[in-house]
């Protein structure tokens, strides 16, 4: 499946770059897997399933589908697939980031208390060699407790030494070194806590607390500013739904389902036609009411992913605002405790205040992490708010304003539609006949299992932990729009019904009393639905009808290095660029330069020369060299001197030798001795 998957990816890739478009592997990736999921492949290549091997051709003709798809920028479809995969892929970036950093930490913080509590840990028993080791107790400790910044900053680690000194001495060092390993380990974290709660109490009071990361006051207001934007942007999403049901609501009104093989009038065979039409329903394709039905509902499709993701991302802000709040609350009444225990004394047990100064240290370390998460929700909501924008040629986008008279057939239909939707959220005596008899009957439901009728809590606002993600299970299987499924948010004016451990809420009257009737069949039905479209599978929270179809089973599949065959080409003979380099395509630059080269004509250039000026000139001037001239005469005479030596014989030789003088007179190189 994987090596098909990116074989497939691979071709779309290579062909949507031939026609100039710009595609991202998990989106061209997820697309094949819901074509795959809903059977759409089998109208390409007939018995087509991407688990077995796929030949060449068929990966070619796969691709060439899955490329088409991808070039419907205005398909509301593409948007719902492009935000469910990138949203993923940015929740998946950031837990790698995430963990990367925590792992990053937790290595090096190993790697000192090795260093630190290991057999070998103090080389050498001078002073030089403890000092060196309590660096490297203090380097743990900072790291442990989130200040790195010590280790940089010079203020910094001597804040922290002093914090760290008033617990650990250096003195303390060769009791330390006799300890077990596993109680210098265990010592080792509770000094690194004391230590972080000495220099949160030192910031407390304004005296330290630089290597400290930013306080809580400085992210809880980012993150309720970010709460505010969730809740805005849910707000507008939800209308936006309102005003796509209120357009679904106006269209005339689909074919009956074909009629039930059993004959039956109740809610069970309802069901199963509604279920039946949704799954057997492929053709209409070029009618224009059957392309706006389809269009409206794909549309609602896409704003109850991205409220389902809004939604989601809010409540686990909320949450995690929540516990930073409680966490931060607990610290700064941990912080009075420890004023209250110092007061204004010189000297204090450390039995009164090591425990607190141990459980600020612990608080903080909370603190910090869920501070962290909230930077990241953070760039999840940026991520979403960039992915959840309408697609182009979205029917809510503002369009030309249309005739009086269509203005005025549409403000009756919309208070048509407000009315009929008001008359829906009130149970009608056959509902409260059921609810009735469910309480008499103990909750025994008709359909297996057990029904419980849950009394709203609230009138505005869902019941948290709904199933389907809120979203309404009987307008999924009743489908009164048409063969489209269309996602619908629960009234919680309605109520609630628990059913096998789950509770469900209704958008409608009809709803309520569908699911009533026959609570398995519109499950199966939802299930029904879900197989037909599997972009509905996350936003109500359900498993895709296939396991290949799953975000993170293409994420995965994908995550591996992707190779594409492309080529270019090049003109044998290039063809010759005639450009006129002095060309100005601004009017009103040449409108400049006519002003300037008109000026110049009634101008006159004037010049002046003085003294000075003329000193530094760079005068030249030209002379004739003197002529070179030689004289050959017929014959060269010269005359040389004699060269007289004289030398002293008879030094050397036999005892009859005698000393004499010679005097020679050599008269060479005369002229007439050439």
């Amino acid at each position: 499946m994987d090596d098909n998957l990116k074989r497939i990816v691979s071709e779309v890739t290579r062909l949507c770059r031939e026609r100039g478009e710009k595609v991202d592997p998990f989106v061209a990736a997820y697309v094949a897997s819901l074509e795959d999921a809903c059977g759409s492949l089998e109208t390409v290549v007939p018995s087509l399933h991407l688990e077995g091997k796929v030949p060449a051709d068929t990966v070619a003709l796969v691709g060439k589908h899955v490329a088409g798809i991808l070039s419907r920028g205005n398909d509301p479809r593409l948007k719902t697939a492009v935000m469910q995969v990138l949203m993923e892929a940015a929740y998946k970036q950031q837990r790698e980031v995430i963990e990367k950093e925590t792992g990053e930490q937790q290595e090096r913080a190993g790697m000192l208390q090795r260093a630190v509590t290991g057999p070998r840990a103090l080389k050498g028993n001078s002073a030089e060699a403890y000092d060196k080791f309590y660096k490297l107790v203090l380097e743990a400790v900072c790291v442990e407790g989130g200040m790195e910044l010590a280790m940089q900053d010079p203020v910094a680690n001597a804040e922290v030494r002093a914090a760290l000194e008033s617990v650990f001495p250096v003195s303390a060092v060769a009791r330390f070194l006799t300890l077990p390993e596993e109680e210098r380990l265990a010592q080792l974290a509770e000094l690194s806590r004391i230590t972080t709660g000495i220099c949160l109490y030192n910031r407390s009071l304004g005296q330290g607390g630089s290597a400290l990361p930013a306080a809580a006051a400085s992210y809880l207001p980012q993150a309720q500013r970010l709460l505010r934007d969730l809740n805005r942007c849910r707000a507008e999403v939800a209308e936006q739904m309102s005003k796509l049901h209120s357009l679904v609501a106006k269209l005339p009104p689909p074919p009956p389902p074909p009629a039930p093989a059993s004959g039956g009038g109740d809610a069970v065979a309802d069901v199963a036609a509604a279920a039946a039409s949704g799954a057997g329903g492929g053709g209409g394709g070029g009618d224009a009411e059957e392309l706006r039905r389809a269009m409206l509902h794909a549309e609602v499709l896409n704003r109850g992913q991205a409220l389902q993701l809004y939604e989601s991302l809010h409540a686990d802000l909320q949450e995690g605002l929540e516990a930073a709040q409680q966490l931060d609350a607990e610290l700064e009444q941990t912080l009075v405790q420890v004023h209250e225990a110092v007061g204004g004394s010189a000297a204090v047990s450390k039995d009164a205040v090591y425990p607190l100064f141990d459980r600020l240290g612990a608080l903080h370390t909370g603190l910090h992490q869920e501070l962290r998460m909230l930077v990241v929700r953070q760039r999840l909501y940026d991520a979403l708010s960039e992915l959840s924008t309408l697609p182009p040629g979205s029917l809510l986008l503002p369009a030309k304003t249309p005739p009086r008279g269509v203005r005025a057939t549409g403000s009756a239909s919309q208070a048509a539609a407000a009315d009929a939707e008001a008359l829906a959220e009130q149970l009608s005596e056959t509902t409260l006949a059921g609810l009735d008899a469910l309480q008499r009957d103990g909750g025994d439901g008709g359909g297996g299992g057990e029904l419980e009728y849950i009394r709203p809590a609230s009138v505005t606002q869902l019941q948290p932990g709904l199933a389907l993600a809120g979203f309404c299970a009987g307008t999924l299987a009743r489908r009164p729009t048409g063969r489209y499924p269309l996602l619908r948010r629960a009234n919680p004016r309605l109520g609630y019904l628990a059913y096998q451990d789950k509770v469900y809420g209704f958008a409608t009257n009809a709803d309520m009393q569908a699911f009533l009737a026959d609570p398995s069949g519109c499950l199966a039905a939802v299930e029904g639905a879900v197989r037909k479209e599997p972009l509905l599978a996350r936003p109500l929270g359900l498993p895709p009808p296939r396991p290949s179809a799953d975000v993170h089973a293409v994420l995965q599949a994908m995550s591996g290095p992707l190779q594409v065959d492309f080529g270019c080409q090049t003109p044998v003979h290039f063809l010759e660029r005639h450009i006129d380099k002095s060309y100005e395509w601004n009017v009103w630059a040449l409108r400049r330069r006519a002003l300037a080269l008109a000026n110049l004509r009634g101008k006159a250039t004037r010049s002046t020369q003085t003294g000075e000026s003329h000193f530094r000139r760079d005068n030249e001037s030209q002379v004739w060299r003197p002529r070179e001239a030689t004289v050959q005469t017929k014959v060269a005479k010269g005359q040389s001197m004699p060269h007289k030596l004289q030398y002293v014989a008879g030094l050397r030789g036999a005892a009859d030798v005698k000393m004499n003088v010679v005097r020679l007179d050599l008269d060479l190189g005369q002229p007439h001795q050439h």
